[in-house]
């Protein structure tokens, strides 16, 4: 097992930026997902971990050895393919067993026992005793993806590398992989990155999670940090669902006093440490559905009223659709409320429930200080007349 160290990635495809300013600490024995939309430049950005690109600029570490430029097979990485890429013509136990022929240790091969062991050990990891002499045609869409990733572990690694491992299962399989992947990581404690567009898979699965757009990692930490404080409007907007209000700051104390277009004043917090808000700058106050209630909590919990547009029972909760001025709003109520399309509602958010957002994404990053995209301003000169 290693700690995965990544100081100031670049990579570039002739004009395109694929990773830029990329600094994360990926800690040993830790399932550190790298989430975002299709060309964010997560598969780079585990690419450039597995040594199949070279960056640009910048190091990586695993530990504190520098793999920068060391070639694949040197790295004692485990990789496992968003197409599986197994060989159709080999049994399941030749497939499993191909890396451990090619493998060299002091500059030994395995023996024939020493693989046959290993292989067994893997295939009863990945719950596949008994299929080993099957061909890949014979087996389920699970059963495949058990197969590559018993080929990636079966050599120990140092580091397991998924790319977006479940995206062929269906929904019913995608569940079950979901929970043996944790199981297997689990249990051999190996420090994984595993790559995916889906946020639920993505926050009920990782230790961490990198959430990742046009290049630049917009933040990184727990799934609860994650979700609970985004420190972008992307961020927010793309884990889970939020309402989003336009407004200007009035005041920042404690909790961030917030004008909005109707004149009415909205209280929330900040989701970034250290954030330089100023009085009159433009911002979005973000709620999730969750954090609108029937009732006040609080003599100063934030009123919100609109018109009901549509109601959509999913047995746990209701949700509830309405509109406010020119904002479609959401909110999630107990399953037995009552309340139907045509109704005016009134509900209430709790001030640490509410949260500010600066504009302008990546460029209000790079005004926190300590942030690791923090970019100090330029000194200012200042001409004189001697």
């Amino acid at each position: 097992m290693v700690e995965i160290r990544l100081e100031n990635l670049r990579k570039t495809f002739g004009d395109v930026v694929a990773t830029d300013q990329v600094n994360m600490v990926l800690k040993e024995g830790e399932l550190s997902t790298l989430l975002g939309p299709s060309g964010c430049g997560k598969t780079t950005l585990l690419r450039l971990i597995a040594g199949f690109y070279t960056p640009d600029s910048g190091r990586i570490y695993f530990d504190d050895r520098d793999v920068t430029d060391v070639p694949p097979y040197k790295r004692n990485t485990g990789m496992c393919f968003q197409n599986y890429a197994l060989w159709p013509h080999m049994t399941v136990y030749d497939n499993i067993a191909y890396g451990l022929k090619l493998k060299r240790v002091n500059g030994m091969k395995y023996t024939k026992s020493a693989i046959n062991r290993r292989v067994r050990d893997v295939l009863e990891l990945v719950h596949l005793t008994g299929l080993e002499d099957r061909h890949i045609h014979q087996l389920s869409g699970g059963q495949q993806q058990r197969v590559a990733l018993a080929r990636a572990l079966v050599i120990e690694p140092d580091v397991l590398l998924l790319d977006e491992p479940l995206s062929n299962l269906d929904a019913k399989l995608r569940l079950e992989m979901r929970e043996e992947i944790i199981r297997i990581q689990k249990e051999l404690s190996i420090t994984t990155v595993y790559v995916t567009h889906d946020q639920s898979e993505a926050l009920s699965i990782s230790d961490k999670v990198a959430v990742m757009d046009h290049g630049y990692v917009q933040q990184f930490g727990t799934p609860r940090e994650i979700y609970s404080n985004p420190q972008t409007i992307f961020v927010a907007d793309f884990i889970g669902k939020c309402t989003f209000i336009d407004g200007k700051i009035e005041s920042a104390n404690e909790y961030l006093q917030v004008r909005i277009p109707n004149g009415q004043m909205i209280s929330g917090k900040a989701t970034i440490e250290g954030y330089p808000f100023e009085i009159g700058e433009p911002v979005k106050c973000a709620m999730r559905p969750e954090s609108l209630h029937l009732q006040r909590t609080d003599p100063r919990d934030n009123e919100i009223s609109g018109t009901v547009t549509r109601t959509i029972y999913v047995g746990s909760a209701l949700e509830v659709y309405f509109q406010v001025g020119d904002i479609q709003a959401q909110a999630m109520l107990s399953p037995d409320t009552e309340i139907s399309a045509g109704d005016t509602i009134t509900l209430y958010a709790p001030r640490p429930e509410v949260m500010v957002l600066p504009l302008g994404g990546v460029e209000a990053l790079k005004k926190v200080p300590g942030h690791p995209l923090f970019t100090a301003p330029a000194p200012s000169t200042a001409s004189t007349n001697a």
